[in-house]
């Protein structure tokens, strides 16, 4: 019996992540290419997003690489229930997918910044 109530709880609507979710994360890894090759590693941080629907949003709290950062979410390739979706622009993009979160941003001639990170949805 035990195991059929666990097997309902994953299965439930409870257990989908979905918008107004807060996620915790922790870097494995920041990274800075310069133009000139060089490439300096910066100590990975601690930082949270919400999933914004009103925005259609990644909304990043305060502190740190994404200080209150907002990123758009792709409509074409983001579905929040299933803990997928990407932002990109210009100078950037975002993926994030069961857990791992991946992020590239270029300064035009100057640098790219590269972040990986695990995170964990707050329930």
């Amino acid at each position: 019996m035990k195991k059929l109530l666990f097997v309902f709880l994953l299965i439930s609507p409870f257990s989908f992540a979905d918008w107004g979710d807060v996620y915790y994360c922790q870097m494995t890894s920041l990274v800075v290419i310069k133009a000139d090759g060089t490439v300096k590693e910066y100590e990975p941080e601690k930082f949270q997003f919400k999933l914004d629907e009103a925005r259609n949003s990644m909304v990043f709290g305060k502190g740190g690489y994404f200080n209150n950062t907002i990123e758009p979410l792709d409509p074409n390739w983001s579905l929040p229930s299933d803990e997928l979706w990407t932002t990109s622009d210009n100078f950037g993009s975002i993926s994030y997918k069961d857990g791992k979160f991946l992020s590239t941003f270029n300064v035009i001639s100057e640098k790219i910044t590269n972040a990986t990170a695990d995170c964990d949805r707050f329930e």
